[in-house]
């Protein structure tokens, strides 16, 4: 779909491209990257502005989509829950931008946290608010706290989620199965991590881990 000829989808992207430049530059301020350090990003898809780092350094991505659909160098298609191709604290930074809640159990997003502080020296793990208002793949206020079936049925017809204004209702269905984390949940997850929020008018719309391989 022409994001151009849907206003709202526009408005959203826009908003969203925002927060993430603001993201980014925090990471920056707290992140000492250096010439030569090693960054894996867990699920990335090459739309994160790596460009912006004052440093050679070097990114792999690992992500379950095959290699035939991603054009990214260094990329390894596998499993956020089992890297057992990686060493332990092989990469200087492990990275995760919002994909922790697209896990199907939070038995998974057990095991993905566990192997992020595996294989990570440092890591930086962000993910949605739960209790923010807004349910930010659906963009729908508070769906979040609804059973997950009728969350599935509600994306079907709902027209303003992201991948429904996109014209991909089935990409719909699966953000409605997303499992959103609490400050308490995040914390559990990742314990002994400074957790960051970040602000949107005020309110919490995302929480950020910032932790050490030795905690």
């Amino acid at each position: 779909m022409n994001t151009m000829k849907n206003p709202v989808l526009s408005l959203l992207l826009k908003l969203g491209g925002g927060q993430r430049e603001k993201r980014m530059a925090r990471m920056l301020d707290r992140i000492r990257f250096k010439d030569g350090m090693r960054v894996l990003d867990v699920g990335g898809s090459g739309d994160w502005n790596w460009e912006s780092v004052d440093a050679d350094i070097s990114i792999t991505t690992i992500n379950l989509y095959p290699a035939t659909e991603v054009s990214l160098e260094n990329y390894v298609q596998g499993d956020a829950c089992d890297m057992h191709m990686f060493q332990d604290g092989e990469f200087d930074l492990v990275f995760s931008n919002s994909v922790i809640e697209h896990l199907p159990s939070k038995d998974h997003q057990q095991r993905m946290a566990a192997e992020i502080k595996r294989v990570g020296k440092t890591y930086w793990v962000q993910t949605p608010n739960k209790h923010f208002p807004l349910e930010l793949h659906l963009c729908c206020p508070f769906i979040q706290y609804f059973p997950v079936k009728f969350r599935i049925a509600f994306a079907k017809i709902w027209p303003f989620s992201f991948e429904k204004m996109r014209g991909r209702t089935e990409g719909a269905v699966a953000d409605a199965q997303a499992i959103l984390q609490t400050k308490k949940q995040f914390n559990v997850l990742f314990p002994g991590t400074k957790l960051i929020c970040e602000k949107f008018m005020g309110m919490t719309k995302s929480l950020i881990v910032i932790g050490e391989h030795n905690e």
